[in-house]
């Protein structure tokens, strides 16, 4: 089966989705042979996996991006800190020293929809509704990605922040100040002063300000101006805006899933996509990263014997049925350079 065919029969199906009667009896004929479908299937396949590409995901702005070989839970694993380096005298065996490391489970989970196309939809004239069906699937994939990397965030019911994760034992507890430039400045002073497992400070990396709509704007006058006008009685004093550039706004509305009374209001402050400590992982599985679009092909054989064609449809209910498979996963990983606030 060749590329040209492969491409033929697309184009096909896209002229009679645009209206072209021609192509529209071609199509009808066409369904009546066995390797249609599957041309068909494999032409959406390539435009499907042409417009995920093209879909550029918000999450990728704030989570670490991996792979992973199957679906059982995966560990996570970093090395945390070692005891640093030592004075080593003349004709003195080197100090031996041990790496501590902690580890964080997630795992990618499978998702999928069944679409049904069937031959009274084609004579009807309905086919313009399939027309665009490979961008259609291509943004439910990322929005699949962006909603599981968003939940991360979340606790399990939405209703609010991921409180297992964001807690006082991890040094990231939910704070109650709404957006400010104070705010802000409070937290990234808070996260710049981390230590590691034997006390040492560490490095703060690029940070990320993730907010729902509600705050785009605050956000980014906060960090956008490159002056900052400050009123003392009857003065006012205009000076450089030390937070001017200091973090990164992301925008996410995969936020407003939650149900919490504060979802509007609540901001993040995570580290960068692919430093050393990943706040947030999503995960795929390794060989099958984007989405996958499939056909079925069993409408049976007569009683009297002799084959059906694959356009008379499925045995079960006269369907040619295409489904869509994408497998994903995201979790809250290492809590260190991470701050939270519900507003207030």
């Amino acid at each position: 089966m060749s590329n040209k065919e492969i491409l033929e029969a697309y184009r096909l199906f896209d002229r009679a989705s645009s209206g072209d009667y021609r192509a529209k009896a071609e199509m009808v004929e066409s369904l009546t042979t066995s390797d249609f479908p599957q041309l068909l299937g494999r032409g959406f396949n390539t435009k499907l996996a042409a417009a995920y590409q093209a879909v550029t995901p918000v999450w990728s702005q704030y989570s670490t991006r991996t792979t992973v070989q199957n679906f059982k839970p995966q560990t996570y694993k970093q090395l945390l800190g070692y005891n640093g380096l030592e004075l080593v005298p003349e004709a003195t065996e080197y100090p031996a020293g041990d790496f501590a490391e902690t580890q964080f489970e997630f795992q990618a989970r499978k998702y999928g929809r069944r679409l049904g196309l069937t031959f009274e939809m084609i004579v009807n004239d309905e086919l313009g509704a399939f027309r665009n069906i490979h961008e259609t699937l291509a943004q439910a994939a990322r929005d699949l990605e962006g909603t599981a990397t968003a939940d991360a965030l979340l606790n399990g019911k939405r209703s609010d922040v991921n409180t297992d994760f964001f807690k006082a034992a991890n040094g990231n507890a939910p704070e109650s100040a709404a957006l400010t430039r104070e705010s802000l400045q409070a937290a990234i002073e808070t996260v710049s002063q981390k230590r590691d497992v034997n006390g040492r400070p560490l490095v703060r990396p690029n940070l990320v300000l993730v907010v729902p709509p509600a705050l785009e704007f605050t956000a980014r006058a906060i960090v956008g101006a490159s002056e900052v006008r400050v009123t003392n009685g009857n003065t006012q004093v205009t000076s450089s805006n030390a937070l001017a550039g200091a973090v990164t706004v992301v925008v996410d509305p995969n936020l407003m899933r939650s149900t919490h009374a504060k979802a509007a209001k609540t901001w993040f402050l995570l580290p960068a996509p692919n430093t050393a400590r990943p706040a947030l992982v999503t995960a795929f599985m390794s060989g099958r990263e984007t989405p996958d679009l499939r056909y079925r092909n069993d409408q049976g054989n007569r009683v009297g014997g002799g084959s059906i064609p694959v356009g008379e449809g499925s045995f079960d209910d006269d369907t040619i049925q295409y489904r869509v498979r994408h497998i994903v996963g995201a979790a809250a990983i290492d809590p260190t350079f991470t701050f939270v606030s519900r507003g207030n």
